[in-house]
């Protein structure tokens, strides 16, 4: 009887511990979509993103590792700095940086990005399927 006791106390003891890391870890994925920076992480999932802040501008057709880069460097580094970017300061941007960016067409990156800054991304994924490369198809 006392080793059945004993066996008892050590299940409701697992319980515990997993109810407890069930709370924790539900907490802080919860944390983790509800953000300061205001992009909702969890509506980007759902449509398909994977981002960690609103500097990944790599998600915007037509963007590359590279262009971002670019972009940052000239003061362009948010989605909201994106959408509110005039379409010759960003042709500026890539006319400065060389012949190698002449086939980069910024048209829709405004469009696109100010999509995401209120994150409404259903409606960038479907602009983005219409999209070749950034540019209207």
């Amino acid at each position: 009887m006392a080793a059945l006791t004993c066996c008892f106390w050590w299940l409701l003891l697992g319980v515990l511990l997993g109810w407890l890391a069930s709370w924790l870890l539900g907490r802080s994925a919860k944390v983790e979509t509800t953000s300061s920076d205001g992009v909702d992480y969890a509506a980007a999932r759902a449509a398909g993103y994977v981002i960690s802040s609103p500097q990944n501008l790599e998600i915007i057709e037509g963007i590359g590792p590279v262009i971002a880069h670019l972009l940052r460097t000239n003061g362009v580094g948010t989605f909201s700095q994106l959408a509110a970017a005039p379409l010759t300061a960003l042709q500026s941007i890539l006319d400065k940086a060389g012949s190698r960016f002449r086939t980069a067409n910024p048209q829709t990156w405004a469009e696109q990005s100010a999509l995401a800054a209120a994150n409404r991304w259903a409606e960038l994924r479907r602009l983005q399927d219409q999209l070749d490369a950034g540019r209207r198809a």
